[in-house]
């Protein structure tokens, strides 16, 4: 890297510490590895683990220092000589997850349980700024022609894609969505664009609500109100209850399995470290469920791109919050005040 590269500075969104963000200054990261890439970042989303991060005490461990933002998308401006499958000029996403491949899991083929993980954004320098150094292995070439808001949603996207994947649905099952954030609004998207013949999602927020419509579910009910297993039922068409119950919060366990139809499947993604719900272990049993967990996802980012470029389904009403980095301090309150469904920073612009 040329001298007059390595001098300059970048705005970036920094973890401070404990509840602190900063919006400081670093040098422009440098590649150390020959199959480095770095990337001029169009756009960087604001995931629910980044609050957590930012939570005090952190909800989410995370490195002190460490430039922020994993779900991004960029330029690549250079290329180191093993950067192999990439070039200069590509528009590419980033599978943040980086495994080591030689622990036993990464043999095993379980790269999301590499025992030397870690993570871009989160335990190194990420997507919050206007350049990151990424292994070209973890780019992935994205069509030019998506909006950066919505390419920038492909990683929570994979990581959606996964479950739906474990969760094997079959066109004209049925299925219930407890949550509608950002990610229970994926999963609602997709289990309808996946052939569910009915799609109900379960949010006390009424914004949330509205979208969650908006996204393809049949009915959305808050879960506070009079009534409302009477309106499940209707929704559902059926007292039985749903094929496919995904818990998108992380502390729904018991609810998700009361809302399970005999044989269903319930598909626990939220993750909630606190949440220490009582197992209602005799309804698994005697209704014959099928609980499982699912986690990131460490192989569905080429059908996650090949997924927002067909256009199969419209992400774009998700984007709640489209800013600029300055913007990002206060764009955190709002998700905290369940404000926001989902924001995204444009690292375009000028500060």
């Amino acid at each position: 890297m040329s001298t007059a590269t390595s001098t300059r500075t970048m705005r970036a969104a920094i973890f401070a510490g404990p509840g602190r963000l900063e919006l400081g200054e670093r040098p422009l990261p440098e590649r150390s590895a020959p199959d480095d890439v770095l990337i001029a970042v169009e756009a960087c989303g604001v995931c629910g683990t980044d609050v957590h991060i930012l939570a005090d005490p952190p909800g989410h461990p995370a490195t002190t220092g460490c430039v922020l933002g994993h779900e991004l998308v960029g330029r690549i401006v250079e290329a180191g000589p093993e950067a192999l499958d990439v070039a200069v000029g590509d528009r590419v996403v980033v599978a943040p997850n980086l495994n080591c491949g030689s622990c036993d899991a990464c043999k095993r083929g379980l790269l999301a349980h590499c025992e030397r993980f870690t993570t871009i954004g989160i335990f190194r320098d990420g997507g919050m700024a206007s350049h990151v150094v990424a292994p070209a292995h973890a780019c992935h070439r994205i069509s030019d022609a998506l909006p950066a808001q919505v390419a920038a949603l492909v990683e929570p996207l994979s990581c959606v894609y996964n479950g739906i994947d474990q969760a094997r649905l079959v066109p004209g099952e049925t299925a219930v969505v407890l949550g509608a954030g950002a990610i229970g609004l994926m999963f609602a998207a997709l289990l309808r664009a996946g052939g569910a013949s009915r799609v109900v999602v379960v949010e006390p927020g009424e914004l949330r609500r509205e979208i969650a419509l908006k996204m393809g579910a049949h009915a959305a009910l808050d879960p506070r109100a009079e009534g409302f297993a009477e309106a499940m039922a209707e929704a559902l068409g059926t007292d039985a209850g749903a094929d496919v119950v995904v818990d998108a919060v992380g502390n729904q366990l018991p609810a998700a399995v009361a809302q399970a139809a005999p044989r269903g499947r319930v598909l626990l993604f939220g993750m909630d470290a606190r949440a220490h719900g009582e197992v209602p272990q005799v309804e698994i049993t005697r209704r014959e469920l099928v609980v499982f967990g699912t986690y990131i996802g460490d192989h569905t980012f080429p059908a996650t791109i090949r997924l927002l470029e067909s256009g199969v389904a419209d992400f774009a009403p998700l984007v709640s919050h489209w800013v600029g980095l300055d913007e990002l301090p206060a764009t955190l309150e709002e998700i905290r005040a369940g404000h926001a469904v989902k924001a995204v920073v444009d690292l375009t612009r000028a500060a």
